[in-house]
Protein backbone atom coordinates (compact mmCIF):
# COMPACT_ATOMS: atom_id res chain seq x y z
CA UNK A 1 0.00 0.00 0.00
CA UNK A 2 1.73 3.15 -1.27
CA UNK A 3 0.92 6.00 1.10
CA UNK A 4 2.64 8.72 -0.88
CA UNK A 5 2.40 10.59 -4.18
CA UNK A 6 5.73 11.02 -5.93
CA UNK A 7 4.38 13.49 -8.48
CA UNK A 8 2.87 15.78 -5.83
CA UNK A 9 6.13 15.87 -3.85
CA UNK A 10 8.18 16.67 -6.96
CA UNK A 11 5.68 19.32 -8.08
CA UNK A 12 5.94 21.18 -4.74
CA UNK A 13 9.73 21.32 -4.94
CA UNK A 14 9.72 22.20 -8.64
CA UNK A 15 7.19 25.01 -8.11
CA UNK A 16 9.39 26.53 -5.39
CA UNK A 17 12.42 26.41 -7.68
CA UNK A 18 10.39 28.35 -10.26
CA UNK A 19 8.79 30.77 -7.74
CA UNK A 20 10.75 30.78 -4.45
CA UNK A 21 8.09 32.85 -2.65
CA UNK A 22 5.86 29.77 -2.72
CA UNK A 23 7.71 28.56 0.39
CA UNK A 24 5.30 30.83 2.25
CA UNK A 25 2.38 28.76 0.93
CA UNK A 26 3.96 25.68 2.47
CA UNK A 27 4.23 27.55 5.76
CA UNK A 28 0.55 28.47 5.58
CA UNK A 29 -0.31 24.79 5.33
CA UNK A 30 2.14 23.85 8.11
CA UNK A 31 4.05 21.75 5.57
CA UNK A 32 6.99 20.12 7.34
CA UNK A 33 10.06 18.28 6.12
CA UNK A 34 8.61 15.01 7.38
CA UNK A 35 5.42 15.38 5.38
CA UNK A 36 7.52 14.26 2.42
CA UNK A 37 7.85 10.49 2.06
CA UNK A 38 11.07 10.31 0.02
CA UNK A 39 14.26 11.10 2.01
CA UNK A 40 15.82 13.12 -0.82
CA UNK A 41 12.73 15.34 -0.93
CA UNK A 42 12.96 15.88 2.84
CA UNK A 43 16.56 17.04 2.41
CA UNK A 44 15.73 19.34 -0.51
CA UNK A 45 12.78 21.00 1.26
CA UNK A 46 14.79 21.44 4.46
CA UNK A 47 17.51 23.40 2.64
CA UNK A 48 14.95 25.37 0.63
CA UNK A 49 13.55 26.56 3.95
CA UNK A 50 17.02 27.52 5.17
CA UNK A 51 17.65 29.62 2.08
CA UNK A 52 14.23 31.24 2.44
CA UNK A 53 14.83 32.07 6.11
CA UNK A 54 18.15 33.71 5.19
CA UNK A 55 16.32 35.66 2.47
CA UNK A 56 18.56 34.15 -0.22
CA UNK A 57 17.66 33.15 -3.76
CA UNK A 58 16.28 29.68 -4.39
CA UNK A 59 17.11 28.13 -7.76
CA UNK A 60 18.95 25.01 -8.95
CA UNK A 61 22.33 26.78 -8.66
CA UNK A 62 21.95 28.24 -5.14
CA UNK A 63 20.24 25.10 -3.88
CA UNK A 64 22.96 22.80 -5.23
CA UNK A 65 25.58 25.03 -3.58
CA UNK A 66 23.71 24.86 -0.26
CA UNK A 67 23.47 21.08 -0.50
CA UNK A 68 27.15 20.76 -1.44
CA UNK A 69 28.17 22.79 1.61
CA UNK A 70 26.35 20.26 3.78
CA UNK A 71 27.57 17.23 1.83
CA UNK A 72 24.01 16.41 0.74
CA UNK A 73 24.01 16.97 -3.02
CA UNK A 74 24.78 13.39 -4.02
CA UNK A 75 22.15 12.08 -1.58
CA UNK A 76 19.39 13.94 -3.44
CA UNK A 77 20.47 12.80 -6.91
CA UNK A 78 22.81 15.62 -7.87
CA UNK A 79 22.26 18.71 -9.99
CA UNK A 80 20.52 16.66 -12.66
CA UNK A 81 17.69 15.72 -10.30
CA UNK A 82 17.26 19.30 -9.06
CA UNK A 83 17.02 20.53 -12.65
CA UNK A 84 14.51 17.83 -13.56
CA UNK A 85 12.14 18.99 -10.80
CA UNK A 86 11.45 22.21 -12.70
CA UNK A 87 10.25 20.27 -15.73
CA UNK A 88 7.70 18.03 -13.95
CA UNK A 89 5.48 20.79 -12.51
CA UNK A 90 2.06 20.75 -14.26
CA UNK A 91 1.14 24.22 -12.95
CA UNK A 92 2.86 26.44 -10.39
CA UNK A 93 -0.50 27.96 -9.43
CA UNK A 94 -1.71 24.56 -8.21
CA UNK A 95 0.89 24.22 -5.46
CA UNK A 96 -1.74 24.36 -2.71
CA UNK A 97 -3.39 21.27 -4.16
CA UNK A 98 -0.07 19.42 -4.29
CA UNK A 99 0.56 20.35 -0.66
CA UNK A 100 -2.85 19.05 0.40
CA UNK A 101 -2.13 15.73 -1.31
CA UNK A 102 1.26 15.39 0.40
CA UNK A 103 -0.08 16.32 3.84
CA UNK A 104 -3.02 13.96 3.46
CA UNK A 105 -0.68 11.05 2.76
CA UNK A 106 1.59 12.14 5.62
CA UNK A 107 -1.36 12.02 8.02
CA UNK A 108 -2.36 8.60 6.73
CA UNK A 109 1.18 7.25 7.19
CA UNK A 110 1.21 8.50 10.78
CA UNK A 111 -2.20 6.97 11.38
CA UNK A 112 -1.15 3.67 9.80
CA UNK A 113 1.94 3.56 12.01
CA UNK A 114 -0.08 4.30 15.16
CA UNK A 115 -2.69 1.68 14.27
CA UNK A 116 -0.02 -0.91 13.47
CA UNK A 117 1.71 -0.35 16.81
CA UNK A 118 -1.58 -0.50 18.69
CA UNK A 119 -2.72 -3.65 16.90
CA UNK A 120 0.39 -5.45 18.16
CA UNK A 121 -0.31 -4.50 21.76
CA UNK A 122 -4.12 -4.37 21.76
CA UNK A 123 -4.51 -7.69 23.57
CA UNK A 124 -2.81 -6.30 26.67
CA UNK A 125 -4.37 -2.83 26.51
CA UNK A 126 -7.07 -1.87 29.00
CA UNK A 127 -9.92 0.57 28.42
CA UNK A 128 -7.89 3.50 29.74
CA UNK A 129 -5.07 2.78 27.28
CA UNK A 130 -7.52 2.52 24.39
CA UNK A 131 -9.11 5.84 25.32
CA UNK A 132 -5.66 7.45 25.51
CA UNK A 133 -4.85 6.02 22.08
CA UNK A 134 -8.05 7.44 20.60
CA UNK A 135 -7.20 10.87 22.03
CA UNK A 136 -3.66 10.68 20.61
CA UNK A 137 -5.05 9.58 17.24
CA UNK A 138 -7.47 12.51 17.20
CA UNK A 139 -4.67 14.92 18.17
CA UNK A 140 -2.51 13.60 15.35
CA UNK A 141 -5.25 14.35 12.83
CA UNK A 142 -5.82 17.84 14.24
CA UNK A 143 -2.08 18.59 14.25
CA UNK A 144 -2.02 17.94 10.51
CA UNK A 145 -4.57 20.65 9.81
CA UNK A 146 -3.54 23.64 7.71
CA UNK A 147 -3.74 27.34 8.46
CA UNK A 148 -7.05 27.69 6.60
CA UNK A 149 -8.62 25.38 9.18
CA UNK A 150 -7.62 27.78 11.96
CA UNK A 151 -9.72 30.73 10.84
CA UNK A 152 -13.34 31.43 9.91
CA UNK A 153 -14.60 34.05 7.48
CA UNK A 154 -16.70 36.41 9.62
CA UNK A 155 -19.20 36.92 6.81
CA UNK A 156 -20.13 33.23 7.04
CA UNK A 157 -21.17 33.51 10.69
CA UNK A 158 -24.92 33.65 11.28
CA UNK A 159 -26.09 36.05 13.97
CA UNK A 160 -29.70 34.98 13.72
CA UNK A 161 -29.21 32.31 16.38
CA UNK A 162 -31.57 32.93 19.27
CA UNK A 163 -29.87 33.97 22.48
CA UNK A 164 -30.64 31.99 25.58
CA UNK A 165 -30.35 28.46 26.77
CA UNK A 166 -31.34 26.49 29.86
CA UNK A 167 -33.73 28.37 32.15
CA UNK A 168 -32.97 27.87 35.84
CA UNK A 169 -36.62 28.31 36.83
CA UNK A 170 -35.86 31.42 38.89
CA UNK A 171 -37.28 34.25 36.78
CA UNK A 172 -35.13 37.10 38.10
CA UNK A 173 -31.94 35.10 37.75
CA UNK A 174 -32.82 33.94 34.22
CA UNK A 175 -33.43 37.50 33.06
CA UNK A 176 -30.08 38.65 34.45
CA UNK A 177 -28.16 35.76 32.86
CA UNK A 178 -29.59 36.47 29.42
CA UNK A 179 -32.59 34.13 29.15
CA UNK A 180 -31.02 31.48 31.35
CA UNK A 181 -27.64 29.77 31.16
CA UNK A 182 -26.69 30.30 27.53
CA UNK A 183 -25.72 27.41 25.29
CA UNK A 184 -21.97 27.08 24.80
CA UNK A 185 -21.14 28.29 28.30
CA UNK A 186 -19.38 26.99 31.40
CA UNK A 187 -20.83 27.92 34.79
CA UNK A 188 -18.99 27.52 38.07
CA UNK A 189 -21.22 27.24 41.14
CA UNK A 190 -19.38 27.71 44.39
CA UNK A 191 -20.33 27.96 48.04
CA UNK A 192 -19.65 26.41 51.40
CA UNK A 193 -20.92 22.89 52.27
CA UNK A 194 -24.59 22.88 53.25
CA UNK A 195 -25.43 26.03 51.28
CA UNK A 196 -27.93 24.15 49.11
CA UNK A 197 -25.95 23.83 45.89
CA UNK A 198 -27.26 20.31 45.14
CA UNK A 199 -30.88 21.32 45.71
CA UNK A 200 -30.47 24.37 43.50
CA UNK A 201 -29.02 22.18 40.75
CA UNK A 202 -31.79 19.59 41.11
CA UNK A 203 -34.31 22.31 40.36
CA UNK A 204 -32.34 23.44 37.31
CA UNK A 205 -32.17 19.85 36.02
CA UNK A 206 -35.90 19.33 36.61
CA UNK A 207 -36.71 22.60 34.87
CA UNK A 208 -34.47 21.69 31.93
CA UNK A 209 -36.17 18.32 31.44
CA UNK A 210 -39.56 20.01 31.81
CA UNK A 211 -38.59 22.33 28.95
CA UNK A 212 -37.44 19.47 26.72
CA UNK A 213 -33.69 19.49 27.42
CA UNK A 214 -32.09 16.17 28.33
CA UNK A 215 -29.68 16.34 31.25
CA UNK A 216 -26.66 14.63 32.82
CA UNK A 217 -25.45 14.52 36.42
CA UNK A 218 -22.07 13.47 37.73
CA UNK A 219 -22.00 13.24 41.52
CA UNK A 220 -18.70 12.29 43.07
CA UNK A 221 -20.19 11.95 46.54
CA UNK A 222 -23.73 10.52 46.21
CA UNK A 223 -24.97 7.08 45.15
CA UNK A 224 -27.47 6.64 42.32
CA UNK A 225 -30.18 5.98 44.90
CA UNK A 226 -29.43 9.16 46.84
CA UNK A 227 -29.39 11.20 43.64
CA UNK A 228 -32.78 9.83 42.56
CA UNK A 229 -34.28 10.20 46.05
CA UNK A 230 -33.34 13.88 46.24
CA UNK A 231 -34.36 14.52 42.65
CA UNK A 232 -37.79 12.87 42.96
CA UNK A 233 -38.47 14.82 46.16
CA UNK A 234 -37.73 18.05 44.28
CA UNK A 235 -39.90 17.12 41.30
CA UNK A 236 -42.90 15.55 43.06
CA UNK A 237 -46.20 17.41 43.25
CA UNK A 238 -47.95 17.68 46.66
CA UNK A 239 -50.38 14.81 45.96
CA UNK A 240 -47.42 12.44 45.60
CA UNK A 241 -45.69 13.46 48.83
CA UNK A 242 -46.54 11.35 51.88
CA UNK A 243 -45.80 12.73 55.35
CA UNK A 244 -44.32 10.55 58.08
CA UNK A 245 -43.12 10.98 61.64
CA UNK A 246 -40.14 9.22 63.18
CA UNK A 247 -37.93 9.63 66.23
CA UNK A 248 -36.00 12.20 64.21
CA UNK A 249 -39.12 14.23 63.49
CA UNK A 250 -41.38 14.74 60.48
CA UNK A 251 -40.31 13.91 56.97
CA UNK A 252 -41.85 13.46 53.51
CA UNK A 253 -41.52 10.62 51.04
CA UNK A 254 -42.61 10.26 47.42
CA UNK A 255 -45.43 7.75 46.94
CA UNK A 256 -44.94 4.65 44.81
CA UNK A 257 -47.24 6.09 42.17
CA UNK A 258 -45.24 9.31 42.09
CA UNK A 259 -41.94 7.42 41.87
CA UNK A 260 -43.20 5.37 38.95
CA UNK A 261 -44.41 8.46 37.08
CA UNK A 262 -41.18 10.39 37.65
CA UNK A 263 -39.06 7.38 36.69
CA UNK A 264 -40.95 7.03 33.41
CA UNK A 265 -40.72 10.78 32.84
CA UNK A 266 -36.90 10.81 33.02
CA UNK A 267 -36.44 7.69 30.91
CA UNK A 268 -33.77 8.49 28.29
CA UNK A 269 -33.85 12.13 29.45
CA UNK A 270 -31.72 12.07 32.63
CA UNK A 271 -28.38 10.27 32.80
CA UNK A 272 -25.96 9.63 35.69
CA UNK A 273 -22.23 9.07 35.37
CA UNK A 274 -21.35 5.42 35.97
CA UNK A 275 -19.88 4.63 39.39
CA UNK A 276 -17.91 1.85 37.68
CA UNK A 277 -15.97 4.32 35.52
CA UNK A 278 -12.98 6.33 36.70
CA UNK A 279 -13.94 9.98 36.95
CA UNK A 280 -11.02 11.51 35.06
CA UNK A 281 -11.13 14.22 32.42
CA UNK A 282 -10.76 11.72 29.56
CA UNK A 283 -13.72 9.57 30.61
CA UNK A 284 -15.88 12.55 31.56
CA UNK A 285 -15.12 14.18 28.20
CA UNK A 286 -16.03 11.00 26.32
CA UNK A 287 -19.28 10.73 28.27
CA UNK A 288 -20.16 14.34 27.45
CA UNK A 289 -19.36 13.91 23.75
CA UNK A 290 -21.39 10.69 23.57
CA UNK A 291 -24.43 12.17 25.30
CA UNK A 292 -24.27 15.44 23.36
CA UNK A 293 -24.10 13.69 19.98
CA UNK A 294 -26.11 10.50 20.57
CA UNK A 295 -28.65 11.41 23.28
CA UNK A 296 -29.14 15.13 22.57
CA UNK A 297 -28.21 16.06 26.14
CA UNK A 298 -27.95 19.83 26.59
CA UNK A 299 -27.35 20.28 30.33
CA UNK A 300 -24.35 18.73 32.09
CA UNK A 301 -23.93 19.11 35.86
CA UNK A 302 -20.63 18.02 37.46
CA UNK A 303 -20.65 17.89 41.25
CA UNK A 304 -17.85 18.50 42.07
CA UNK A 305 -14.42 19.56 40.84
CA UNK A 306 -12.52 18.14 43.81
CA UNK A 307 -13.74 14.59 43.11
CA UNK A 308 -12.47 14.52 39.51
CA UNK A 309 -9.30 12.48 38.99
CA UNK A 310 -7.41 14.52 36.41
CA UNK A 311 -3.99 14.30 34.74
CA UNK A 312 -1.25 16.82 35.42
CA UNK A 313 1.83 17.37 37.55
CA UNK A 314 0.09 18.98 40.52
CA UNK A 315 -3.39 19.63 41.86
CA UNK A 316 -3.84 23.04 40.27
CA UNK A 317 -2.52 21.96 36.88
CA UNK A 318 -4.96 19.02 36.96
CA UNK A 319 -7.85 21.36 37.65
CA UNK A 320 -6.88 23.74 34.84
CA UNK A 321 -6.65 20.85 32.36
CA UNK A 322 -10.09 19.58 33.40
CA UNK A 323 -11.79 22.99 33.28
CA UNK A 324 -10.24 23.87 29.91
CA UNK A 325 -11.52 20.57 28.54
CA UNK A 326 -15.03 21.33 29.81
CA UNK A 327 -14.95 24.83 28.34
CA UNK A 328 -13.89 23.44 24.96
CA UNK A 329 -16.72 20.88 24.97
CA UNK A 330 -19.32 23.49 25.94
CA UNK A 331 -18.34 25.66 22.97
CA UNK A 332 -17.92 22.79 20.51
CA UNK A 333 -21.30 21.16 21.15
CA UNK A 334 -23.22 24.31 22.21
CA UNK A 335 -24.19 22.77 25.53
CA UNK A 336 -24.51 24.10 29.08
CA UNK A 337 -22.00 22.77 31.62
CA UNK A 338 -22.32 23.57 35.32
CA UNK A 339 -19.31 22.73 37.50
CA UNK A 340 -19.53 22.76 41.29
CA UNK A 341 -16.42 23.95 43.14
CA UNK A 342 -16.11 24.48 46.89
CA UNK A 343 -15.25 27.88 48.32
CA UNK A 344 -11.82 28.33 49.86
CA UNK A 345 -11.20 28.87 53.57
CA UNK A 346 -10.70 32.62 53.18
CA UNK A 347 -14.22 33.08 51.80
CA UNK A 348 -15.67 33.07 55.31
CA UNK A 349 -13.61 36.16 56.16
CA UNK A 350 -14.62 38.22 53.14
CA UNK A 351 -17.16 40.98 53.65
CA UNK A 352 -18.18 40.84 50.01
CA UNK A 353 -18.09 37.67 47.87
CA UNK A 354 -15.86 37.64 44.78
CA UNK A 355 -14.91 35.23 42.00
CA UNK A 356 -11.58 34.21 43.52
CA UNK A 357 -13.23 32.53 46.49
CA UNK A 358 -13.24 29.29 44.51
CA UNK A 359 -11.04 26.62 46.05
CA UNK A 360 -8.39 25.66 43.52
CA UNK A 361 -6.49 27.23 40.65
CA UNK A 362 -7.05 30.96 40.17
CA UNK A 363 -7.53 30.42 36.41
CA UNK A 364 -10.86 28.63 37.00
CA UNK A 365 -13.04 31.76 37.34
CA UNK A 366 -11.25 33.29 34.34
CA UNK A 367 -12.32 30.33 32.19
CA UNK A 368 -15.93 30.39 33.41
CA UNK A 369 -18.66 32.33 31.64
CA UNK A 370 -20.80 32.54 34.78
CA UNK A 371 -19.75 32.31 38.41
CA UNK A 372 -22.51 31.84 40.98
CA UNK A 373 -22.18 31.55 44.74
CA UNK A 374 -24.61 30.05 47.26
CA UNK A 375 -24.21 31.15 50.87
CA UNK A 376 -26.12 30.16 54.00
CA UNK A 377 -25.66 31.30 57.59
CA UNK A 378 -25.72 28.41 60.05
CA UNK A 379 -28.93 26.39 59.97
CA UNK A 380 -31.10 29.17 58.60
CA UNK A 381 -33.50 28.09 55.81
CA UNK A 382 -32.49 31.05 53.64
CA UNK A 383 -29.70 30.87 51.08
CA UNK A 384 -28.23 33.93 49.40
CA UNK A 385 -27.43 33.44 45.72
CA UNK A 386 -24.89 35.79 44.14
CA UNK A 387 -23.92 36.30 40.49
CA UNK A 388 -20.19 37.09 40.63
CA UNK A 389 -19.40 36.82 36.92
CA UNK A 390 -21.61 37.13 33.86
CA UNK A 391 -19.76 37.12 30.56
CA UNK A 392 -23.01 37.15 28.53
CA UNK A 393 -24.84 40.27 29.71
CA UNK A 394 -22.20 41.78 31.97
CA UNK A 395 -24.67 42.21 34.84
CA UNK A 396 -23.16 41.13 38.16
CA UNK A 397 -23.52 41.75 41.87
CA UNK A 398 -26.99 40.28 41.65
CA UNK A 399 -28.20 38.86 44.94
CA UNK A 400 -31.42 37.06 45.67
CA UNK A 401 -32.74 35.31 48.75
CA UNK A 402 -33.87 31.71 48.31
CA UNK A 403 -35.93 30.06 51.03
CA UNK A 404 -35.74 26.29 51.44
CA UNK A 405 -38.88 24.19 51.79
CA UNK A 406 -37.95 21.01 53.66
CA UNK A 407 -40.93 18.92 52.55
CA UNK A 408 -40.65 19.81 48.85
CA UNK A 409 -36.86 20.01 48.82
CA UNK A 410 -37.15 23.16 46.75
CA UNK A 411 -35.91 26.70 46.93
CA UNK A 412 -38.41 29.48 46.34
CA UNK A 413 -38.34 33.26 46.06
CA UNK A 414 -40.76 35.87 47.43
CA UNK A 415 -43.32 35.12 44.75
CA UNK A 416 -43.50 31.46 45.76
CA UNK A 417 -43.86 30.49 42.09
CA UNK A 418 -41.13 27.88 42.41
CA UNK A 419 -43.23 25.89 44.92
CA UNK A 420 -46.21 25.99 42.56
CA UNK A 421 -44.15 24.72 39.64
CA UNK A 422 -45.45 21.53 38.04
CA UNK A 423 -42.58 20.01 36.08
CA UNK A 424 -44.99 17.95 33.99
CA UNK A 425 -44.08 14.40 34.96
CA UNK A 426 -47.72 13.34 35.30
CA UNK A 427 -49.23 11.86 32.12
CA UNK A 428 -51.91 14.04 30.56
CA UNK A 429 -54.95 12.31 29.20
CA UNK A 430 -57.34 13.78 26.67
CA UNK A 431 -61.00 13.14 27.27
CA UNK A 432 -62.48 11.20 24.40
CA UNK A 433 -65.76 12.36 22.93
CA UNK A 434 -68.34 9.98 21.53
CA UNK A 435 -70.73 11.29 18.94
CA UNK A 436 -74.27 9.95 19.32
CA UNK A 437 -75.71 8.42 16.24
Amino acid sequence: MALYNLGAEQSILGAILIEPELVSVGNQFNLSVYDFFHPQHQIIYKHMQKLYERNEKIDPVTLSSELTNHDQLDKVGGVAYLTSLVTVVPSVSNISYYIRIVKDFSMKRSGHEMLATTSKNIKSMDQKSLITFSEDFKSMIMDNSNSEDLVVNASKVSISVQRGGILTGFAGLDALLGDGLNFGTLTVLTGSPGAGKSTFLNQIIANAISNGFNSFLYSGELTYEMCMDWFTRTVANPQHLLNYTSNMGKYAKVSDEGLEMITQWVDDKLFFYSKEAKADEANISHAIEYLATKKNVKLFVLDNLMTLDCSGNDKYEKQIIAVKSLKRLAKKYKIVIVLVAHSNKNSMMNKEPHVFEISGASEIPNLADYVLKASREGREPETELFVLKNRITGSIRYKTMLTFDTARKRFFTKTGNELKKDFGYMPSYEQASFDSE
